[in-house]
């Protein structure tokens, strides 16, 4: 670990610290081997801000091309759901599948992609107003067996479980699977911040993470054209982008770049072959199972 922190870049600093230099950005906490790592440039990113504010940043560079006197665009967002990729108008030249898990219950996809299913439960947590010591302002979140993301003095969400191969894509939480998940959650963060235990549940929250499958060069995000899938055609319309995992966040725009240019174009080859490759080895697995 502490050779893997180095800094090689400028504005990644990852510091060494030991017990001490770590319980004075956090009081109290447990530093088990005497060694933490800190990232004082690190944040938190929430996910659904950040994509309303991705969509705003796109609807504004929409804006100003036409002001500067490109063809006109338009960004539309329409919200509907659909059960099937045959629901879609027919006047769409591309369509980009980036649903997360969601893809792999679609009817024209079900079965075909190599996805990892694995639902993960977030709880809420606040400080109740009669307990004096808040969360230290400017103290950094948590990262250990179980993860603490900070949202105040006195707010802070603790995370998430692992629960591999369910199929449950809801949101919502039943107060028992709440209850079982906080215990285990308990568990781990009070290990290395005991003080989580004065701290009240105020909700739950669950996702369905579509993680790619393991290769012999890692985890890789699936993507490419599902025509052959959908209609049974090479038409480049239907493209798939999923399966980021927990790297998408760094993934994501250069991904993104090289669809809209493999999509505008039609021509997957733009896209990594080790990205689309999971489709030859879907082609051959089911070859084995019909013969």
């Amino acid at each position: 670990m502490t050779e893997n922190a180095q800094n090689c870049l400028a504005d990644c600093v990852i510091e060494s610290i030991h017990k001490e230099a770590a319980q004075n950005l956090v009081p109290n906490l447990t530093v088990p081997l005497n060694l933490a790592f800190y990232m004082p440039e690190a944040l938190n990113i929430n996910a659904q801000r950040y994509l309303q504010g991705l969509y705003l940043a796109c609807q504004s560079i929409a804006s100003d091309m036409t002001a500067f006197g490109f063809v006109h665009r338009e960004l539309n967002i329409h919200k509907k759901s659909i059960q099937s990729l045959q629901e879609l108008p027919g006047y769409y030249d591309g369509v980009i599948i980036c649903i997360g898990a969601r893809a792999a219950f679609l009817p024209e996809l079900s079965g075909k992609l190599p996805l990892r299913t694995c639902r993960g439960i977030i709880s809420h947590l606040q400080l109740g107003d009669d307990i004096r010591e808040a969360y230290p302002e400017h103290s950094p979140s948590i990262l250990s067996d179980a993860w603490l993301s900070v949202q105040g003095a006195r707010r802070l969400d603790l995370g998430s479980t692992w629960d591999w191969r369910s199929r449950n894509y809801s949101r919502e939480v039943a107060a028992g699977e709440a209850s079982e998940a906080m215990k285990l959650l308990l568990s781990k963060a009070s290990a290395v911040y005991p003080a989580i235990k004065r701290w009240t549940v105020t909700g739950a929250v669950a996702g369905l993470r579509a993680m790619p499958p393991l290769t012999a060069e890692g985890s890789l995000p699936l993507l490419g054209s599902v025509d052959e899938f959908v209609n049974g055609t090479h038409a480049c319309k239907y493209w798939l982008f999923t399966g980021l995992g927990a790297r998408g966040l760094l993934f994501h725009g250069w991904l993104g770049k090289l669809m809209a240019q493999a999509v505008l174009s039609c021509n997957e080859d733009l896209l990594p072959s080790e990205l689309t490759s999971w489709k030859n080895k879907s082609h051959k697995q089911s070859s084995e199972i019909m013969l």
